[in-house]
């Protein structure tokens, strides 16, 4: 059997719901049983590293592509998380600023994000929110959260130009939006072949990596921007949709 280069989202793909949910019986079976046949199995995930890790160690992952394509972990250990790009990210909180519009960033690789406004961040995701006088001085920026209306994300100019998603009602989240360039990196680590990897995915951050692997599978409540690109459209994630891509194209019996 040709080996495959498996690489999974977690919320919506992984498990049942997004966000969070969990990982059905069917998939956890099916990922053991890629393993035993030889695979290699591995998440990808715009979350950061530190709220990866533990879904993971969990679920039997040791090797995994991060913070939307700019972490990379092998074997249980980080090999690097890239941060945004300085100068655009600067911009970006610049314009936060004039506008008067809250934000908080991800600093480093913990799950703590850190807030100069006035009226304080605060998010339902699990962080710990703590205040900063500037960012002027900040080495690196990994995300920037953003509390923000429909009416004031439509006048945000500069998050363009990283890209962001609303993964919330209330927030959007500038980061990582191409998966795919940490898969590159570790198909070209390993010296295999990009023709053997097969992407997982359901929601707008998966887009990239769907758009550029030999092969994509959309679950089956998908966006319909991927169902229209994927290689082929699986069950729902609720639905065994893992195991039923599995079984479909012979990965496992």
């Amino acid at each position: 059997m040709e080996k495959k280069y498996i690489f999974f989202d977690i919320d919506g793909t992984l498990t049942n719901q997004n966000p969070g949910g969990i990982v059905l019986e069917s998939t956890k079976k099916t990922l053991q049983k890629l393993r035993d046949n030889g695979h290699f199995v591995a998440i990808a995930t715009g979350r950061g590293e530190h709220f990866a890790k533990p879904f993971a160690i969990e679920n039997g992952f040791l090797n995994m592509v991060s913070d939307g394509g700019n972490g990379v972990t092998l074997n249980g250990e980080i090999q690097w998380i890239k941060p945004l790009d300085r100068q655009l990210s600067k911009g970006i909180i610049d314009e936060l600023i004039d506008k008067n519009i809250t934000f908080a960033c991800q600093i480093d690789n913990e799950q703590v994000l850190y807030s100069c406004s006035k009226v304080i961040y605060s998010s339902e995701m699990p962080h710990t929110i703590k205040e900063i006088d500037s960012f002027q001085d900040v080495k690196d920026i990994y995300k920037i959260f953003i509390k923000c209306t429909l009416e004031q994300e439509a006048s945000l100019q500069r998050v363009h130009d990283l890209g962001y998603v609303r993964y919330h009602e209330t927030d959007i989240i500038v980061e990582p939006l191409d998966k795919f360039i940490g898969i590159q990196d570790v198909i070209k680590h390993y010296h295999a072949d990009l023709k053997d990897v097969v992407v997982f995915g359901d929601g707008k951050n998966d887009l990239s990596m769907m758009q550029q692997a030999h092969m994509s599978i959309a679950m089956g409540n998908a966006i319909d921007e991927l169902k229209e690109i994927a290689t082929f459209v699986t069950k729902r994630n609720d639905d065994d949709g893992i195991e039923y891509a599995c079984k479909h194209f012979g990965w496992i019996d």
